[in-house]
């Protein structure tokens, strides 16, 4: 949503993902996407920023981890610094020169983009519900199947439990 998100309000957006999901991260808004398995990714992501000849705003990583973080910590302080949004606390040492903080569902800027943008945008097609979702099944009792899905690795894709 994200992504989605951003390009609709006119970002142009720089994404990296595995190589299996660059049609939906393409579909999905993104300009250029690239694959974080191979080793000159980050080198890669700079090039294309600086080639854009927009501003660069920041990144934000929907994965945080500090493998992840390592490499936001390069392209930021290659780029002059920046913003960091992470879905997971920032790490504990950044740069000057970036602002990192914790995106959360609910707060003053998230709740106003939900209810007053995404909901109407998903009523008119603007937007579209990606990734897919995965039916894991119906009761409570597939919540353990679905942290087990979790646990052993899902990508591209929303895992749902019908109540």
């Amino acid at each position: 949503m994200t992504t989605q998100v951003a390009a609709a309000a006119g970002i142009k957006v720089i994404a990296v993902s595995g190589e299996k999901n660059f049609a939906l991260v393409r579909n999905a808004g993104a300009a250029a996407v690239f694959d974080y398995k191979e080793t000159s990714f980050v080198d890669k992501v700079i090039e294309e920023i600086r080639a854009s000849n927009q501003e660069f705003v920041g990144i934000f990583d929907a994965v945080s981890t500090p493998e992840t973080y390592a490499n936001d910590i390069k392209i930021l302080s290659a780029l002059g610094g920046g913003h960091l949004a992470c879905v997971h606390p920032p790490p504990a040492e950044i740069p000057e020169n970036v602002q990192a903080g914790m995106i959360f569902a609910v707060n003053e800027v998230a709740t106003p983009v939900w209810k007053d943008y995404v909901t109407a945008a998903l009523r008119e097609r603007k937007l579209r519900c990606l990734p897919p979702p995965t039916i894991v099944g119906k009761g409570l009792d597939k919540v353990q199947d679905a942290l087990s899905m979790c646990e052993a690795g899902v990508s591209g894709t929303k895992l749902v439990v019908e109540l």
